[in-house]
């Protein structure tokens, strides 16, 4: 029987994404008529390479609009978890601090991102894994445990910080 995998999404994350990408399509649209309107048949490849940008442009933003679409519904799905959900315990598959550096402007930002994955089975009796950002103290307690309390509901799961919270005694 194969594992049905969930990530948590954000609506807020989803909303922003879906704003990005219709930017850079209005982006996208300023440029392939820029390099229309600037048509010179001496400078063929210019136009040319205008309208491939701005087409290229535009599939990254369709990309990022499904994108988006998900993380909203996803986000909707954990916040019905969150409000209805029952608590459960599942158990910890994976725990992972990955280390980010970014570079921007040249300004060099080093950063961790905790992630927590764990197994629980849903209301139908099917084993499910879902996946979800975790704080580096909750992080730290649980390299400790091999069970996360979680909030159940239909097929969904998500960790449940006050619950853990409460029996950690982190405030």
């Amino acid at each position: 029987m194969e594992k049905k995998n969930f990530n948590r999404g954000t609506m807020v994350g989803g909303i922003v994404r879906i704003v990005i990408a219709l930017i850079a399509v209005l982006i996208a649209i300023i440029v392939i008529s820029s390099g229309i309107k600037s048509y010179d048949p001496e400078d063929k490849f210019g136009t040319i390479f205008m309208c491939l940008i701005g087409g290229i442009m535009i599939i990254a933003a369709i990309g990022f609009i499904g994108n988006g679409a998900k993380m909203i519904i996803d986000g909707k799905k954990s916040l019905e978890v969150a409000h209805k959900g029952h608590s459960e315990n599942g158990r910890i598959t994976d725990l992972t601090a990955t280390e980010v550096t970014e570079n921007n402007n040249g300004c060099v930002s080093n950063y961790t991102i905790y992630n927590l994955k764990f197994e629980y089975t849903d209301d139908s009796g099917n084993l499910c894994e879902s996946q979800e950002q975790v704080s580096q103290k909750i992080y730290e307690k649980l390299q400790q445990m091999t069970l996360v309390p979680i909030l159940v509901y239909g097929e969904r799961a998500i960790f449940d910080k006050k619950r853990f919270d409460d029996e950690n005694n982190i405030g």
